[in-house]
């Protein structure tokens, strides 16, 4: 077609030349020409090419070449990453998929396949409490030479696991060798080196097999991308041909042998000529958020048609995202609604740090194969070696190379420094609940990323330019450090959060991590992260240390390196002598907060630390002695003539007990004394409990004698003893690099010095940006603060305290309620609380509405606080049911004194009453319950519609449908209704929602996440932002129960979790992408029957589960104790987990209280309501005191309970406000 028309132009073209000539005109001629080329195009069938003016023969042919090149590039991008992308997508989710059912059949019992790791960090550190599973990317071995107590009949063992291959117990060799041939045979396995890139597309193979079983022979080369959480750690793909001949192992790598019979010895061979031969070209997505395979709708393919179409309105090259994995060369690609990172593909996937381990490696391999050539050990080193590179770069290729976020979704933009200089910018988001649709290409799951935009003055204006335009997009409700007003952004935020904290309302924990934010540490950024003080100095008693005893705690205004006087006269002379006149002097070599030092070093037993450790170490872990094992050793290190231990502590210390349990079972070698390290050691008062550990020193951090010493301690880190002359007096001067503004890295213009500048700053450590220029103010004493209601119920007696109130605590009558004595708060870590919500509560603050006559009707089973004097409850049959409350307060005479104290008393009348609007017909859920069928209903939290409606979602049928419903809580009408049939397979048996974004408190949009369980063994979440827009599919699917029907559900959006429970399992899953973190069962004898004793334990099938913030589940549990054949009866338990799944502790419930309804913990974690028969119970969620009971709210006489007339407490609701609530509502 396009001969045709040049033929048609260039005769078009020779006859307007004749009339040039003929006319002698210079002027255009597009008349009688252009009509006769309009005619010849349209008797030809072809597109209209006008040439207007004095367009040549040439020309055409210049925009021919111009077409065609178009559509070359068009069809080879089609032909190369559109169909490659389609097919590879569609097979990575078939892995994914097989490899998450897998998983959930087997429940994790495979955990030597997987490395528990925390998710990337939140602005709240609590999001990094639950662990998630990763493919190990090295083997779990120690060689000979850094084990010092290894026995032989170890290394027989090993050995022997190496010959076999480290079969998995729950697959058989002969089974797997069989699968693998019967692929072969069926053609349907193609052996591929993915460090490769293909030249050739083949079609879409058949996934379709006629047997089941599992490929994978070998416990180390597994790799479980389903339960991967790669999708925070987007990397670019593998194209470059070239960057692999430098890689080691690339060619001649033994993959697997096949013997001439034809029979599988379970390993793949790759010969050179095959592995020249292919180029991977590997999959850009990850997986998807539902049951159906991705689309590619955002490929590479669909990026190119986005900037076609303009929608790309800002790009930006070398850029660099930093995670904790490790960093990567990144294209910022900016639209109008989304974040999008395109990954260089040069790298093969690799981080930044795995590409340097990896040379040193090779270097390393090649010095030791020249030195002993022939040695058997050195064979099974560089055996061990080809493994380990072989697994690394399986891990690479199944990086994504593009990942995008929802700029709708960002709730903080903060600007940050990268090895000291203004050029980075960090992005938190909401809890998304996954995507809104099967996109590719991909959404991330992880809730914050770090971009670095360039050295130089250059880096700071791009960071500038980048920070502007996604705060434009950003939405309006998002916290925005606008770089032009930084200093005043910084000044506000600190004033508010200082302001607060003296205040009380605010804890210690909470205030220092936002000043840890706020000076620019970050989770991502493992050279900046987050640092926290040592505060107890007793590692060594066998009791609890008094936390009112200032013996006990470490003395917070000197710098650890100054805590022991002989050591500080050594840094002392130090610094007097120094006399180099290029570096200023200083007093420790070492920094308190390193990424080797400090992160890597505590926290070595969690992923991906653990990995980045064995970097460090040439693939191993070091040296048995050197690693952490001891927390009583470590504190001796830090306080005793070691220069070089000068450590503070990670926030893990005081929220996060994983770090000290060795769940991956790594082998970490064996100690010169014998010992093979594991777990860390704690101390004696820990009883060998992780999480009893993190308690006491949660507790030690939050109590009065620490809040007391710790201005001190924020002036030596944040404030003005950091820097000048305030430093030297307090002793706490490092080196040079470690400050800001020490050396000027932007203008640095030799690219290698300012490499070499930047890793030194990496590796001596960074000081926070320093946020005070004065003495930091003291905190307010507890008897001059007015604590809310949550703090109030947490708040337990302590020597201070007892003093001030004279050792007795009275009510409004003046009788004595509660008395501390002395011994009673030395054996107690807490003491007695000293406000008891309900028992304390005088009877005019008591309100009970009767049913309106006729009556009696059917029991409220579900209700919610609105607004400042409304409240919604739905009773058992569906019916909707409006009430009105209000305080009448007492105004006191002017003769009375204003009470000051730690408990606020509150003089007035509560009054309440049954609103009975008028309607057309009677509101009511769209479903109306069958027989004893439970109605599964949960009411938001949050308002819609200009906090007018709430909204409500319940079972829309029998048979898996959702109705959602919006209530308008004040005339008590349905403004509006929706069902979504069939969105489980069977009926909806339970739901659960959790505000997010301003509607929790934080930035971002306000909404509402909901999580679905059905009795189909699967669960959903659903997110709602607006009443305008009810979304009609769920963003996620959870499933993990083997079709089991699951009877609880439960959501925390501050951790990032959700809890579903069946009767046999219960199963954790992760927010952002669905992934199962965690699957126990209940605990079988909780309760210590004799071994005589027949007993079951099962989770009990009621709605009721609690999550606590602080990472801890409350579950109800049913154990069968039978004494005999013919004596057998049921115990009715609450039971506290960890977010490992580790057993707490229980609670055995009085049997005519029944089966517990529902639970409801505190927002700060320290206090679980249940509702259960007679009224509402409060326990307290410790460790050291699992689910102690507190109070109660006795909604029945003792009368009732003799007889057997017991009545139910099915919800609970505090409000009107979730920090200061003033009303309880119970639905009986």
């Amino acid at each position: 077609p396009y001969l045709d028309a040049w033929d048609a132009i260039a005769k078009r073209d020779a006859e307007e030349n004749e009339l040039v000539e003929l006319f002698d005109s210079s002027a255009s001629t597009t008349g009688e020409g252009d009509g006769r080329a309009q005619k010849t195009e349209g008797d030809l069938g072809l597109p209209k090419i006008l040439v207007q003016g004095p367009e040549t023969a040439a020309d055409a042919m210049s925009t021919f070449f111009e077409f065609a090149a178009a559509e070359k590039s068009r069809l080879r991008e089609l032909s190369f990453r559109f169909l490659p992308g389609a097919r590879y997508s569609r097979m990575s989710y078939a892995e994914r998929f097989c490899w998450a059912r897998f998983a959930e059949f087997h429940f994790l019992e495979e955990d030597a396949v997987w490395e528990r790791g925390v998710p990337d960090g939140n602005r709240d550190v609590r999001s990094r409490i639950p662990t998630v599973p990763y493919p190990p990317q090295f083997r779990r071995h120690i060689p000979k030479y850094l084990d010092h107590g290894a026995s032989e009949s170890d290394d027989v063992k090993d050995e022997e696991a190496e010959k076999q291959g480290n079969t998995r117990k729950s697959i058989a060799p002969g089974e797997v060798d069989a699968f693998t041939k019967s692929l072969l045979e069926a053609g349907n396995l193609e052996i591929v080196d993915i460090t490769k890139k293909e030249t050739e597309d083949d079609d879409e193979p058949d996934l379709s097999l006629d047997r089941k079983g599992s490929v994978d022979d070998h416990d180390d080369d597994l790799f479980i991308e389903s339960q991967d959480n790669n999708n925070d750690e987007p990397n670019g793909d593998k194209t470059d041909s070239d960057s692999k001949q430098d890689a080691p192992g690339s060619e001649g790598e033994t993959q697997g042998d096949t013997t001439d019979d034809g029979t599988d010895t379970g390993e793949i061979n790759f010969s050179p000529d095959e592995l020249s031969a292919k180029v991977s070209q590997h999959h850009s997505i990850t997986s998807s958020a539902f049951a159906t395979p991705p689309d590619n709708a955002s490929s590479s393919l669909g990026l190119m048609h986005s900037a076609a179409a303009a929608m790309i309105e800002m790009h930006l090259d070398n850029c660099l995202q930093v995670k904790a994995e490790g960093s990567r060369k990144c294209t910022m690609l900016l639209t109008s609604t989304h974040l999008i990172l395109e990954y260089d593909a040069d790298t093969e996937g690799f981080f930044d740090g795995e590409i340097l381990a990896a040379q040193e490696e090779v270097d390393r391999h090649q010095r030791n194969g020249d030195n002993l050539s022939g040695n058997k050990d050195v064979d099974a080193e560089e055996l061990h070696h080809q493994k380990t590179e072989r697994r690394q770069r399986e891990v690479a290729s199944m990086r994504p190379k593009s990942i995008r976020w929802n700029l709708s979704e960002v709730s903080h933009v903060y600007l940050r420094r990268y090895r000291l200089r203004d050029s980075s910018i960090e992005l938190f988001f909401i809890p998304s609940g996954g995507t809104a649709f099967g996109g590719a290409g991909c959404f991330s799951p992880s809730c914050s990323v770090f971009l670095d935009f360039g050295a130089g003055r250059e880096g700071m204006r791009r960071r500038n330019d980048a920070a502007y335009a996604m705060m434009k997009r950003a939405p309006p409700q998002a916290i925005k450090q606008w770089p032009d007003r930084s200093v005043q952004f910084l000044h506000d935020h600190i004033t508010k959060l200082t302001i607060a904290w003296v205040e009380g309302r605010i804890t210690n924990f909470d205030y220092l991590l936002h000043l840890n934010i706020l000076s620019g540490r970050s989770y991502n950024d493992i050279c900046q992260y987050p640092v926290f003080p040592w505060v107890l100095a007793d590692y060594t008693s066998e009791e609890i240390p008094d936390l009112t005893d200032k013996k006990n705690f470490r003395d917070l205004s000197k710098p650890v390196g100054a805590l022991n006087p002989d050591r500080l006269e050594g840094f002392i002379e130090r610094f007097n002598d120094f006399a180099d006149p290029s570096i200023p002097p200083f007093m420790y070599g070492s920094h308190y907060s390193t990424s080797a030092g400090v992160v890597l070093h505590f926290l070595v037993r969690l992923h991906p630390f653990a990995g980045l450790h064995r970097q460090l170490q040439s693939g191993h872990f070091d040296v048995a002695d050197r690693l952490f094992s001891s927390v009583p050793r470590t504190w001796g290190m830090c306080t005793g003539q070691s220069a070089a231990e000068v450590k503070e502590l990670t926030p893990e210390w005081y929220c996060n007990p994983s770090f000290l349990r060795n769940a991956n079972k790594f082998k970490l070698g064996t100690s010169q004394d014998g010992d093979v390290l594991g777990d860390v050691e704690l101390p004696p008062w820990a009883e060998n409990s992780p999480e009893k550990f993190v308690e006491v020193m949660r507790a030690a951090l939050e109590s009065d004698t620490c809040s007391a010493m710790l201005p001190d301690w924020i002036d030596l880190i944040f404030g003005r003893k950091q820097q000048g002359p305030e430093a030297i007096k307090a002793n706490n001067v490092f080196f040079y690099l470690t400050y800001y503004g020490s050396v000027d890295v932007a203008s640095i213009e030799d690219d290698g010095l300012r490499q070499a500048t930047e890793l030194q700053i990496a590796h001596f450590g960074q000081c926070p940006m320093q946020l005070f220029k004065r003495p930091h103010v003291r905190r307010l004493q507890r008897r001059l603060l007015r604590p809310h209601f949550y703090q109030l119920i947490s708040l337990y007696a302590q020597a201070p305290l007892k003093d001030a109130m004279e050792g007795t605590l009275k009510s409004d009558g003046g009788s004595e309620v509660i008395s501390t004595k002395k011994s009673d708060l030395t054996s107690s870590m807490f003491g007695e609380p000293i406000y008891l919500p309900f028992f304390n509560a005088p009877l005019s603050h008591w309100i009970h509405l009767d049913a309106p006559p006729p009556g009696p009707h059917a029991a409220l089973v579900a209700v919610r606080l609105a607004g400042v004097d409304r409240c919604l409850a739905v009773d058992s049959r569906g019916i909707f049911h409006t009430f009105r409350w209000a305080w009448r307060k007492d105004e006191p005479e002017e003769e009375e004194e204003v009470e000051v104290g730690p408990i606020p008393q509150d003089h007035g009348c509560f009054i309440a009453q049954r609103e009975l609007p008028r309607f057309r017909s009677v509101p009511r859920l769209m479903h109306e319950p069958v027989g004893e069928e439970d109605l599964a209903i949960a009411i938001s939290k949050t308002l819609f519609a200009g906090r007018s409606v709430l909204l409500v979602l319940s079972a829309g049928d029998a048979r898996g449908g959702m109705g959602m419903q919006l209530v308008d809580p004040a005339k008590g009408l349905i403004r509006g209704e929706v069902m979504v049939p069939s969105v489980h397979s069977a009926r909806i048996t339970a739901i659960s929602t959790d505000p997010i974004g301003t509607a929790a408190g934080q930035g971002g949009v306000g909404g509402e996440l909901a999580i679905v369980g059905s009795a189909d063994g699967n669960a959903s979440l659903w997110r709602f932002m607006s009443s305008h827009y009810l979304p009609l599919r769920p963003r996620n699917r959870l499933s993990g129960h083997a079709g089991a029907c699951i009877t609880a559900v439960g959501l925390c959006s501050a951790i990032h979790v959700a809890v579903t429970v069946s009767e046999y399992r219960c199963c954790i899953h992760s927010v952002g992408n669905g992934t199962l973190l965690h699957s126990f069962a209940p605990p079988q004898n909780s309760l210590d029957f004799p071994g005589s004793v027949q007993v079951e334990t099962r989770f009990a099938a009621t709605q009721a589960l609690a999550i606590s913030v602080q990472g801890l589940i409350v579950t109800v549990c049913e154990t069968k104790v039978k004494h005999s054949p013919t004596s057998q009866r049921t115990v009715t338990t609450l039971h506290l987990f960890s977010m490992e799944g580790v057993s707490l502790g229980s609670q055995p419930l009085e049997s005519w209280r029944g089966m517990p309804k529902k639970m409801q913990c505190t927002p700060d974690g320290t206090i679980v309501f249940v509702c259960t028969g007679r009224g509402v119970t409060m326990h307290r969620l410790s460790p050291v005191n699992p689910l102690q009971f507190v109070d109660e709210w006795q909604i029945a006489e003792l009368d009732d309970v003799l007889s057997g007339n017991v009545p139910a407490c099915y919800d609970l609701d505090l409000g009107p406000s979730l920090s200061r609530p003033v009303c309880a509502a119970a639905a009986c």
